[in-house]
């Protein structure tokens, strides 16, 4: 069996530096972007869309909804479902 040394060249140790230093760069990246992920969970009073705590309606005005138009038969109060549960909450609590 006989052994050969072979020497390396100015470019093949470049090309193997630079393999190792893309390797380096990909592992540095995913680590990078890996640490930005924020671990807590969303709060869900956050993602609510902005709805008003009430709605009030006059008698006799016309509102158009997705069913059609809705004529109040006298003056109404809509509370949010938010309101709606305080208020319960506040009356039972009495």
């Amino acid at each position: 069996m006989t052994y050969t040394k072979i020497k390396m060249t100015g470019s093949l140790l470049s090309l193997k530096l630079l393999k190792r230093l893309g390797k380096v760069a990909t592992v540095m990246m995913l680590i990078g972007l890996t640490s930005c992920v924020n671990g807590s969970l969303l709060n869900v009073n956050d993602l609510n869309i902005y709805q008003p705590s009430t709605l009030r309606l006059k008698k006799n005005n016309p509102v158009q909804t997705i069913e059609g138009v809705y004529t109040p038969q006298m003056d109404e109060v809509w509370h949010s479902d938010a309101r709606y549960r305080r208020l319960e909450r506040e009356i039972y609590s009495k």
